[in-house]
Parts: structure tokens; sequence; C-alpha cells
């Protein structure tokens, strides 16, 4: 009877409890415990009692008492289920999920469709994070209750944790046709849709849960989540910032808002939340991780390193922490370290697309490409679309020549990321690269080339103001120069000269666009500038004190590797800038400075090589590209120059051979193919001479030099018409080429266009006014034309004459080393002078070139010429015979005197002469002198027929060049027409300046551009 009066008491309170009236069910559960103890004193053995009174207790919240009274109960009656199964919801009470379990499961082994016993196991499991046996027993629950809607709700939470997500949805959607107002089912379904990748779906379905529920913070969480998965990531802002408003001591939301700002790259205000989630739960290491991605971000190198090192003070076996750790050492140069980071981080965490990102980026700085190029590939497979290890795949592909595979990789990359700044200029530089060593560039690439530079400019030049930096616009400053736009490069150096930066790199490059822009003095200046700035560097790392120095030492700012690399190539370019200048020795010691700092010194060689070939010091020159043949023997270029100066000192077996060396595909590029058809033609291997030169025409239909080889060999060979058509092409693709000029007017001279010849010798000398063959020519034309249009005698025959002769005289005026091109000129002068009938300025200029060291080719014909003019229209007097200097003057001016001697002395020893006053003196000493034999005198009287016959024999004699051949006034004048000596047909020394030009366009050094550390941050 007691106890039927402490169960109603019970029941009475539960009803109460039920119609939510706390006050009086607890008042009747007092009651109810009064009422169970009195039953006790009387019967303590009864089960049933404790087992109720263990249930009052367990409502009146006092749970340990409860568990005592069901332990009691069960002591007295181990088969009471009822009591099992309340001390298993005691243990839930107070989570204690195994102490649960073990009742729970105490519960079914006595009853196994014990609905509530198998509800709860499923939760105890799902405590216990044993999810497949959780499934199991909520599985039960609902076949033996299916209108268990909680069965349902927890079923499919258990699947969702499974990643059984179809299942799930099935499960929720049976929880909500039993109760469709369940919030929690709702949201359920939200987070398997977004798991599936059904995002439409769940923002219904997160919306729906936020009908039922507007004030649940971890629906409003959800709701985020969705829209960031979604891409609305300023939507997802707002959600996460409604879910703190209604649970502000959130810490881990904070973090999720936090990681949500650093996503959207406001990385200052994503770091104010991970601070204040820190400052809720300062042992909260994602936190504590995610502030040294924001501080990362931001370039607080150290800041950040410390940030990661309290994370891993927490937990050291943080494998973000540590990879954070490593990408912080990464951005301070100290490779080694960070390399031990990383690798740390892969053994204590499964591979991470982020942590072998960073890898990468290691092996790639310490140039270890192979093991780069395996990790970049490594963190690609884990995930396709991770930025810093597609850029830095392409990297190292450039780097291994593999500029194909590189230029796919940048390509890819952009497909990710469009507006990517690294791909578009790493795209350009793949492209440059493979213009410079490939021969099958196509055209298709060259202007991808110029489109990736400009869409890097234009995508560059909207950054931000604050992101102007240093290393911005040096890259702007290498692309205008891809570009060839020289003054713009300039600006950007000089702005990146304005930054607050160490780098000297700016100041190298603007003297490397100064020297390409041929501003050599000032080039000179801003390079002595930067290398001063690179000494007091070094000076101040050995000599400087305090905080600074120590932050070098520790984190490696200073890197003398760099500076080695920047020396180096600013002493190239000071070679190049004193070269221009002709200061060649100065420049040979800037190129032989480098050539020290550099390992094998491809570029300092080459600059003196071009020095000495300037010089025309060939066999220099020979050795100094040997030299750079010795260390890669694959170098074409060098092989190229090299031949081009064997070409010079004419030893063209030894060029031939050279070029035969070369591989296949290097011989079809125009410059080696030129110069192989040039020694071939020396060489009289007419035909694969010819064959050389149309494989440089086919490889570069603009390479002029090849066609004038052509045309030259053409013309040798007596194909006029195949000549002039070369000639032709030649013309229109070089219009200042002088030499194609000349050639073309003596064809037309041997095909008789006179007019034609005469306009083309015209243009060639206007072209080159320094080759004194051009003039020749250009008068020599003058002359056939004359002689083919006009008579002889006219006045314009004549104009014509004088006037090639005046414009011959220039060439007549060069210096004593120009004897042959001088001794032609004055042949030529001679002739047009003669030829106007100005004989006595003809026969100066004949006897001036015969007076050179004058060619046998030209020294025939000058004589003959002169000798005719002397013996026709300028023949001498008698007198003029024997006094002239020339011929044999001395013994002919003796001759001459002595007649006249015998003569003047006989006519003095005439008895006339005695009476003459004057004369009586000489007389007698004549007398005396030619006296006879025995006598004091010359007698007259006896001998006087002897001697005037004496004297007319004399006479005579001396009259006798009076008498000599005269040719007649219409008789011509005895010429053997020489013509001028053609234009060597010859490499042009301008190939040096064009080689010159791409050395130092070199000398800019183009790399790929590094992605930002920051996309190693992942949030």
């Amino acid at each position: 009877m007691n106890l039927l009066y402490a169960r109603a008491w019970y029941s009475k309170a539960l009803a109460l409890l039920n119609l939510k009236n706390q006050i009086g069910s607890e008042n009747n559960f007092e009651k109810a415990l009064e009422a169970f103890d009195d039953v006790l004193e009387v019967n303590p053995e009864d089960a049933v009692s404790w087992q109720y009174r263990g249930n009052t207790l367990r409502y009146l919240d006092r749970p340990e008492e409860a568990l005592e009274a069901f332990e009691k109960a069960l002591s007295l009656d181990p088969d009471n289920i009822p009591a099992r199964y309340f001390t298993g919801l005691t243990f839930g009470y107070l989570n204690l999920p195994e102490q649960a379990l073990v009742a729970f499961e105490g519960v079914l082994e006595r009853d196994e469709r014990h609905a509530g016993a198998l509800y709860y196991s499923g939760i105890s499991l799902k405590q216990l994070s044993r999810n497949e046996e959780a499934l199991d027993a909520f599985t039960k629950a609902a076949e033996f209750n299916p209108e268990n809607i909680r069965a349902w709700y927890y079923r499919g939470a258990v699947l969702s944790a499974l990643g059984k997500n179809e299942e799930a949805l099935e499960a929720y959607g049976k929880t909500i046709l039993l109760e469709p107002s369940h919030a929690g089912a709702w949201e359920g379904e939200a987070k398997a849709c977004l798991t599936l990748g059904r995002g439409e779906e769940a923002l219904q379905a997160c919306e729906k849960a936020l009908e039922l529920t507007p004030a649940s913070a971890d629906t409003w969480e959800t709701r985020g989540r969705i829209l960031e998965c979604m891409g609305d990531k300023e939507e997802a802002l707002k959600a996460f910032e409604t879910s703190l408003l209604l649970e502000s001591g959130n810490a881990n939301l904070r973090v999720e808002k936090g990681k949500l700002l650093g996503g959207l790259g406001r990385y200052r205000e994503a770091l104010e939340m991970f601070e204040s989630a820190l400052q809720l739960d300062g042992h909260l290491i994602e936190a504590r991780i995610c502030e040294g991605k924001a501080l990362l971000a931001l370039g607080n190198h150290l800041e950040s390193l410390d940030s990661f090192n309290k994370a891993l003070k927490i937990d050291s076996k943080s494998s973000e922490g540590w990879s954070g750790t490593g990408s912080c050492l990464l951005s301070l140069g100290r490779h080694n370290e960070s390399l031990q980071a990383y690798e740390t981080a892969l053994s204590l965490g499964p591979e991470d697309s982020c942590t072998l990102g960073g890898l990468g980026e290691v092996y790639y700085k310490l140039g270890n490409y192979s093991e780069a190029l395996d990790t970049f590939e490594r963190a690609l497979r884990l995930d396709p679309e991770n930025a810093f290890a597609c850029n830095g795949r392409g990297n190292t592909l450039c780097r291994l020549g593999k500029y194909r595979e590189a230029l796919e990789t940048y390509e890819t990359l952009l497909a990710l990321d469009y507006e990517s700044l690294p791909a578009r200029y790493n795209k350009g530089v793949v492209l440059s690269r493979l213009k410079s060593v490939g021969n099958d560039f196509e055209e298709v690439f060259e202007t991808q080339l110029q489109a990736a530079f400009k869409k890097y400019l234009e995508l560059s030049g909207g950054l931000p103001e604050e992101k102007n930096e240093n290393e911005n616009w040096m890259y702007r400053g290498l692309a205008f120069v891809e570009l060839g736009e020289y003054k713009e490069a300039l600006q950007a150096f000089d702005n990146a000269m304005k930054t607050e930066n160490e780098d000297v790199s700016p100041w190298i490059y603007r003297g490397i666009v100064l020297i390409c822009l041929k501003r050599y003095e000032e080039a000179l200046k801003t390079l002595e500038g930067a290398e001063e700035a690179i000494y007091a560097a070094v000076s101040a790392e050995k000599s400087g004190e305090g905080e600074r120095k120590r932050e070098k030492e520790k984190y490696g700012a200073f890197n003398s590797a760099e500076n080695k690399s920047q020396l180096e190539m600013l002493r190239n370019a000071k070679g190049f800038a004193l070269d221009a200048l002709g200061k060649r020795e100065d420049a040979l010691k800037a190129f032989e400075s480098a050539r020290r700092l550099s390992e094998n010194g491809v570029i300092a060689f080459f600059g003196k090589g071009l020095v000495f070939a300037r010089c025309c010091e060939w066999e220099k020159a020979l050795k100094a590209f040997d030299r750079i043949l010795i260390f890669n023997p694959e170098n074409t270029q060098a092989s190229v120059m090299k031949a081009f100066a064997l070409i010079r000192l004419e030893e063209f077996e030894r060029a031939a051979d050279v070029l035969d060396s070369l591989g296949k595909e290097d011989v079809c590029s125009d410059l080696p193919a030129c110069l192989q058809g040039f020694v071939c033609s020396r060489l009289e291997d007419f035909e694969r001479a010819l064959g050389a030169y149309r494989k440089a025409i086919k490889a570069n239909p603009k390479n002029f030099h090849a066609r004038n080889g052509i045309a030259e060999l053409y013309f040798r060979l007596g194909n006029s018409r195949g000549a002039l058509k070369e000639l032709e092409a030649s013309i229109t693709g070089a219009p200042e080429n002088a030499f194609s000029m000349n050639l073309k007017g003596r064809i037309e001279l041997e095909e008789q266009a006179c007019e034609d010849a005469l306009d083309s010798f015209r243009r060639a000398l206007a072209l080159d006014t320094e080759d004194r063959k051009l003039l020749l020519w250009d008068a020599y034309a003058r002359y056939v034309y004359a002689e083919a249009f006009f008579e002889a005698e006219t006045a314009r025959f004549r104009y014509m004459m004088l006037a090639a002769a005046g414009k011959l005289e220039k060439a007549a005026c060069l210096r004593s080393e120009d004897n042959e091109i001088k001794a032609y000129a004055l042949y030529f002068v001679g002739l047009f002078y003669c030829r106007a009938r100005y004989f006595r300025k003809a026969v100066e200029r004949l006897e001036e070139c015969l007076e050179l060291k004058t060619p046998g080719e030209v020294k025939k014909p000058a004589a003959l010429l002169l000798k005719s003019i002397q013996t026709g229209p300028l023949r001498p007097t008698w007198w003029e015979w024997w006094l002239d200097k020339k011929n044999h003057g001395l013994l002919k001016k003796m001759g001459f005197g002595l007649i006249f001697l015998v003569i003047f002395s006989l006519l003095l020893a005439h008895p006339a002469a005695s009476s003459l006053p004057i004369i009586s003196w000489p007389e007698s000493v004549v007398n005396h002198m030619f006296a006879l034999a025995g006598t004091n005198y010359i007698s007259w009287a006896l001998y006087s027929r002897e001697y005037m016959t004496l004297i007319l024999f004399l006479l005579s004699i001396l009259l006798l060049p009076e008498f000599r051949s005269v040719r007649q006034e219409n008789e011509e004048l005895e010429l053997e027409i020489l013509t001028p000596p053609s234009p060597d047909f010859n490499i042009p020394v301008t190939i040096l300046e064009e080689f010159t030009e791409k050395l130092e366009k070199n000398l800019f050094s183009l790399e790929p551009m590094e992605e930002s550390i920051e996309k190693l941050g992942y949030f």
C-alpha cells in the first residue's frame, strides 16, 4: 500500500514536469522521495522501490545518489531492466559514455528489442566515435520503432560522419517527414548536400532551418560555410558575423570568420579575428596557426615565425605548425632550416599540397631541380588547383630547358587564374627562351610573347600603389625590355630605385637599358654608382655593429652569392659600355673581372672576343671564343663567332670544319648557314654554297647577306637575270644595303643598261660614302655612259669627263696605306682628263699614279696611256727633250752640255772673235785649250771646212729629237681601259654589332617570377 502511495506522488510529479510546471514537479518529486524512503525503511530489500528512488533522485538532479540507488536495485535484482536502462541514462547525463554504454548493453542482453536502450547506446557509441556500431544501433532502433524521430535524425548524423551522405539525406528526409519542424534535420540535410557539392539544395535546407531556429548560431555558421563554398564570400562573411552576434564567446567561430577574411585577402582584419580568438582561448592551436599565416601574408616574417613557434609549443607534433614554420624560413632565405621543417611536417601528417609546394620551392632555391619538379608534381596530384605548385613546376621546367612543357604548365595556371601575374610574366619568359634557343620558333609564339608581357603590364599596372614595390617595378621594367620599349623600362627601373630597398638590381638594369639606348656615358655612371653601393653593403656587413647586423646574420638578409651574381652582371655591362666608348683596354679589364666572378664566364669571353674583333685582333678573338667552347662544346653562338673569326683570318678550311661540326638544326638557322655559304663560295664549292645560302634564306627570309651571296655567285657564273632577281629581293628587305646596289649597277653595266647602272651606283654611294670603291664605280659608270651616248669632241662629253674626274679627286687624296684604291683613282682621273683633252693634268695624275707602289693591273695601262699622251698631244720640243728629267735625264743633259760646249768653243776660236773687246780674253783661253799640237792657236785658215762640218754635225745631233715620229691629229690615243676593283663580298662586320646587341639584352638575365609565399598559407 505504501509503495502505491509513493508511486502516486512520483506519477503526479512526472505529470507536472510534462506540463512544464517545474516548481510543482520538484515539490512532488520531494514528497515521492520521502514516500519511497518510508517504504524502504519498512522493506529495504524492495528492488522496485530502489529503482523508483533512483529515478526520483535523477529528476531532482542528484545523479550520483541516483546511481547508488540503481546499483542497490540491481544488486537485489540483476535482471531489473528499467534499473539498468536508467543507470545508462544517468551515466549519459554525467557525460560518461563508456559506463552508459555498458549499462545499455546490459539492457540489450536481456531485451534486444529495447528501443530506448538501442537509441541511447547509439548516442554513447557516437560520443565514443564508434560510428559504425552507432549506425547499427540507430538503424535497429528505427526498425523497432519507425516513429522514433530522434533515431532517424541521429542515424543521418552518423551516416554523414561516415561520409555516406546520400544515405544520410534519406535519414534526414525520414526525420523531416515525421517532424517537418525538426530544425536539426534541416541543418543536417544542408551539411550533407554541401558535402555532395549540391550548393543550391544545401542553401535551401539551411534557409528552412533558419526559419525554424533564427537564433541558432550553429545554423548561421553552416549558412556561412555553404555560401563560402558557393563563392559568395561576402554573404558568407555576413552569416559568420550574425553567428558571432548570437554567440560572441565562440572562439572557434572567430577562427572561421578570420579564415574567410584571409581567403578574401583581408589579412589585417583576419589577424584581428585570430587575436581575439586567442584572447578567448590562448591554447587554441588553430587560431595560433592562422595568426601565423596572416602575419606571413602581411610580410611580417619574423612575427609569423614566432606565432608558429608558439603553436608548436602547444603541440610539437602539429604538421601544420611545422609547415608554417617552413614557409617563414623559406621567406627569410634560410633554406636548409626550411627544408628540415617541411620534412618534419610531412613526417607528422599525411602529404599536404601546401607543404609539398613549399618543399618544392626550397629544392628549387637550392638548385636541386629534379627533386623540385618531382615535389611540385606530387603537390599537384593532391591539389590540381595549387597555383603556387603549378607556377613552381613551370619555373623548374624552364630551368631544366623543357620550355614547351613549361609553357603548357603556365597555360594551365592561367586557366586556373586568368589574372595570375607570375603566369603572365613567366609565359613571356619561356617564349623568349624558346625564341633564343629554338629553331622551330613559330610565328604564333612571337604574337603570344608580345601578348603575355603586355597583359602582365596591364594587370600589374592596375595594382594599388602600396603594392607597387621594388620587385613589381623590376619585373615591369624587364617586361618593357622584352617588348623593346626601353624608355618605359628606364622609367620603371627609376621607380624601383625610389623604393626603400637595399637591392641594387634596379641600378644595374638601369645601366643596361641606357646601354641599349646607346647612352653609354650615363650607363657607365649608373653602373659605377651601383658598384659603389655593392661595395658599401659588403663593407657594412663586415664592420657593422648592433641589432641590424645580428638580424642579417640570423636571417640571411645579406646574400653574398647574390651580390657575386650582381657584380658579374654589372662588370659585363661596364665592359660593353666601355667598348662602345672606345675604351678597349678598360673594357677588357671589366670583362676579365666579370669572368673571375663566374663559373664559366660565357658572356665575359664573348665580350672580350668582340672587343678583339673590333680591334681586328682576330687571333685573340679566336682564343676567346675557343674558351667558351671548352666549357660548353655545344654553344652554337660561340662556334658561329669562331667561324666568323676564321673567315676574317682567311682560314676558310678551318671555318668550314667548325661550321660542319654544328648540329643539323643549328646550320639550318640563318647566320651559320650564311657563313657556311660564304666559306663554300671562297672554297669554290659553288653548289654547296648556293644550298647553304638558300637554307639561310629559308630560316630567315630577311637575311639579305645570303641573298647578296647568291647574287654574287650568279654574277660570277654568268646568270645575270638570277642575280638581279635576288638583288631586288635583297634591296626590298634591306633598302640601305650598299653592296646590293653596287652589284646591281655592275650587272646593269654589263647588260648595257647604263642609265639604270648610273642610278644604282649613285644610290650605293649615297648609302656608303666611305667606300672609295663605290666612288670609282660611280665615276666609271659616268665614263661608260658618256662614251656610249656622246661624241668625244662635244661639250657635254667633256663636261661629264671633268665632273667624273672632279669626284675622283677625293679618292686620290687618300692616305698612303690606301695605295691600291689611290692608284686606281689616279689612273681614272688621268684617263678622264685625257678624254677631256686636259693633257697636262692627265700626265700629272698618271705620273703620280706610277710613282706609287702601283698594282700590276694598274701600272701597265697607266704607263701606256702616259706614253700615248707624251708622244702625241704633248710631244716636247728638241731642247725640252734634251732637258727632260724623266728618261735618262742626267745623261741627256751631260750630252747636251758637251755638244753645246764644243760648238761654242769652235765658234769662239774664230779669228773674228778676237776683234771683239769682251770676247778677246775667253777667245785666247779657248785657243790655248783647243790648240793643235805644236801650236798655240786653232788654225781656221787651214781647217775651216772641217770645223764647219763638225759644227753642223753637232747641231744636227741637237736637233735630232725634232725629227722623231709624230701621231696624226685624227689618230686615237693608245688605251687599255681598266674596270674598277669590285667591292669585296664579305660577311660584314656589322654582324658584330647585331651580336653585341643580343648579348647586351641577355645581360638582363630574364628569370621566371616566383609565386608569392603568401600562397603557401591557405586559410
